[in-house]
Formats: structure tokens, sequence, C-alpha cells
């Protein structure tokens, strides 16, 4: 692509390339410019997302040309990852959508565009618009008004008829979305004006989810992404994952060790929990053998062991972290964690055998139930923490934001006021660690993105649209 002319133009060209030339790429497809697929986050959240290159794999291998795009506020073009097309260049425009915080940024995204941010406000000659992503699973509702195509579950079971979908999208639009209406209602009985596909586990060949790129800006620092597990086998009442990913998918470890034999490359893993898989002691056998850096994105105190965090530590990792949730064993009880006081201090005695002075706890706050005696049994509990020889204790404190399909749907979010008062709190009783506070106003956002109707969504859609123009 030849140099835009545009001096804003090339700093966002500029921009993307620099994340572009970071890649290194171990598979590569040459094609038209046809359909885009957009992570509507920044590079670095995106890179972290074994979706991003997953799903390009799977359309690359059924010989639909796939280009990656990232969002950031200022960008006006949105160059590819790829081949550096802007994005108005393309006729089916997909979204793999994780947070509810980014519905804004599709919408801003369709806005620069100059695309309506409704489906039943596009005309025949506006880009076809496919949503996926885990918000499908659970708020469906988030989704339909602005895509013209939902997809909701695995896409590996069903990506032939959504590739040839696409096929027909780019020969006839018209011709596309009938296709996704019958198949739609072929798999599930479920047909309205736009369809909502839900793909079936069929009986098919297991295919192993792996990154095809990796780079220094991603969260997993020049580590190929593999999946080893999806969805969870928990019942957190607070949790989608827990209550829309079952039943839980493993890859076997034979199918990691084939490709570690041949790739020997530094990975992450990517699962609800690296401790509820159901062959760790195989998978570590080979990480050792194979000599095998890794990260992983998750564990549970009550599965920790040593043999886990001294290769966690021999990889490099200088924090591990772990999930309390609740600020005290009664709350952890009510939410159905299945984590006891005993299960956290034994996790934290094995780090610190394993050398490990840094620590991240993660807690959730705004359960009806809370006292001030279950906080005072946190203060407590991390006084005990920073005893056993703890340099860096993070602690990050995040609102109860009740989801749908989760038993605490009909929960209500905390108070403004009464969070501010537990921070203040917090703050004032905790001493010598770290905090990081979700903010309010976007766990206030969240919260109401779950609660909201289709005819709710319309209106917040178009008055994010109105406020940009």
């Amino acid at each position: 692509m030849r140099r835009p002319r545009r001096t804003e133009d090339f700093r966002e060209f500029s921009y993307v390339k620099k994340y572009s030339d970071s890649e290194k790429r171990f598979k590569k497809f040459n094609g038209n410019q046809e359909v885009a697929l957009i992570f509507p986050n920044n590079y670095k959240v995106a890179s972290a997302s074994l979706a991003w290159s997953w799903v390009q794999q799977l359309f690359w291998e059924e010989g639909v040309a796939v280009e990656r795009f990232f969002y950031e506020k200022w960008f006006r073009k949105f160059y590819s990852i790829e081949t550096f097309s802007p994005l108005d260049q393309f006729r089916v425009l997909m979204f793999s959508f994780h947070f509810e915080l980014d519905l804004e940024n599709i919408v801003e995204i369709l806005n620069k565009l100059g695309i309506p941010p409704l489906a039943e406000m596009r005309k025949e000659y506006h880009p076809t618009i496919i949503i996926g992503g885990p918000i499908t699973f659970f708020n469906v509702e988030l989704v339909k008004p602005i895509a013209d195509i939902v997809v909701v579950g695995d896409l590996e079971y069903n990506i032939k008829n959504v590739s040839e979908g696409i096929k027909l999208l780019l020969r006839n639009k018209k011709e596309g979305l009938k296709y996704f209406e019958l198949v739609d209602n072929i798999l599930s009985n479920i047909l309205n004006s736009r369809g909502v596909l839900s793909l079936k586990n069929y009986d098919i060949k297991q295919k192993f989810p792996v990154s095809h790129f990796i780079t220094p800006y991603s969260e997993f620092k020049n580590k190929r992404l593999i999946e080893i597990g999806r969805g969870c086998i928990r019942r957190c009442a607070f949790c989608v994952m827990g209550h829309t990913k079952k039943p839980v998918k493993f890859v076997p470890p034979e199918v990691i060790e084939d490709f570690l034999r041949k790739e020997k490359s530094s990975i992450g893993i990517i699962s609800a929990t690296i401790t509820d898989y159901p062959w760790l002691d195989k998978l570590l056998n080979i990480l050792e053998n194979y000599k095998i850096e890794f990260s992983v994105s998750s564990m549970r105190a009550d599965k920790i062991t040593d043999r886990l965090l001294g290769l966690l530590k021999k990889s490099g990792q200088k924090t591990f972290t772990i999930a309390p949730e609740g600020v005290s064993q009664k709350i952890r009880n009510i939410i159905l964690k299945d984590i006891s006081t005993e299960h956290l201090i034994n996790a934290l005695e094995i780090g610190r055998k394993n050398n490990f002075k840094n620590v991240k706890l993660y807690y959730i706050v705004g359960f009806e139930e809370e006292t001030q005696e279950d906080y005072e049994e946190l203060k407590k509990f991390i006084e005990f923490v920073k005893k056993m020889g703890y340099n860096d204790i993070s602690i990050s404190v995040n609102p109860l934001i009740p989801k749908k399909n989760t038993p605490f749907y009909n929960r209500k979010l905390i108070s403004e006021k009464e969070y501010n008062r537990l921070i203040k709190w917090l703050r004032m009783n905790i001493r010598g660690v770290k905090f990081n506070f979700e903010s309010y106003r976007f766990s206030k956002k969240q919260y109401l993105y779950n609660t909201f109707d289709e005819e709710e969504v319309k209106r917040l859609v178009l008055r994010f649209y109105n406020k940009n123009n």
C-alpha cells in the first residue's frame, strides 16, 4: 500500500504498522480484501485474545480472506494488520465482542464509516455486520439490534456453514442473509428478522486452538496462545462462564504434546483455570520434558501445587494471581466459590516456598450479605499475608455486576455512596498494599447493559451515535 497523504492518516497507518511489524507469524493467507475481523479494543487487549487469531485461521481454512483490525479512539481510517487496507474497503465486518463496554467502540467504528448503527436502518449497499463472541452467550439482546447476523456458539463446529454464508453475502447480500436465516432455522428453530445462529457441538475432528502469531505487545509477551479448555466446571453464582459454557471441552494432552514437539514455543495457556485441567500432571510433564516456558491465565487456590508454581517461576513469572472473590469465608460460601481460607493460605505458602514475592488478589464486593465483620476478616487475612514475606501485594476490587443467565442476575448493584465508603475504609485500614478499584461509572454501565431489553439497547445505541454526529 502506498503511504497515506494526509498527516493524520499517515500517523494512524504508522501506528498500526508498528504492531504489524512486531508480529512473527506462523501462517499466511493471500486473497482479496473481503472480510474484516474487528476486535473493538486496543491492540494489547486484542492480541491477548486467542479468538482474534483463531477465528481468522478457521476462515482461512475455508478459503475466506479475513484481515484483522483493532480499535483506538482516535482512529479514523482503521487500517488492517495484514495489508494496511482501510476498513471502508471491506463488505463484511465481523466483530469479536468480548466486553460489554466495547459496545460504544463498535458504534463509534460504524459511525466513523458512515454506517447506520442499527440493522433496521441499513440499506442494501451498506456492509453486512456480523457479531459473535462471549457476549452473545449470555446477553444477545445487547447485540441483536446492531447486527445483521449474530453468531452464537463455538465457531469451529459450524465453520463450513458460516463460511458458505459469507461467500454468498459477498456475491449477493440478499441471498446471503436468507441463507443465514435458513441455517438458523434448521439448527435451533430460532428465527427472527436477522437470525441468531446457534452453533451445536457436532461430532467432528477436534481442532486445537493455537494462535498463529506472537508479539511483544501482548499481555502474553512473545508467547503463542494455546487453549487447553473451554468452559468452566465450577458453579460460582456470579460467573457467566460456569452457567453458559457447559459441557466443558478439554484438549487431550497428546494433542498438546504433538504441537509442542514440532513448535517448541513459549506459550500462554488459555483456560478458565489451568488447575481444573483433568490431565494437569501429564501437561506439566510435557512442559518440563520439552523445556517450554509458559504462563497461565488463571489458577484456583485449592488446586495450586508446588510443581506448578515451581515451573511458572522457572518460566520467569514474577507474580502469581489467585481470586478469593469473597472478602470472608461466609461470603465465599454464599457465592459458591468452593474455596476455604485454608486453601488460600496453603496456596500462598507454596508461593513463598517457590520464592514468589509478588501476589495479586481479586475480590468482588457489594454482596447484600456483607457486614463489617466480613471486612474485619479480610483485614486480618491481609495482615497474615504480609507477615508471610510478600513484598508486593496487589488487591483488585470490583463491584458485583449481576449478569444475565447467572443465579445472581436479579441482585442489585451496590450504590456509589456505599462503594466509595468501602474504598475509603479499605484504604484506611489495610496499609502497605496496592489497591486497584474498578471504576464505579464503568461498573454501572455494565450493570445497565445487563438489564436492557432490545428496545432499550436501540435507544442507547442511537444516543451513542447521535452524540458523535
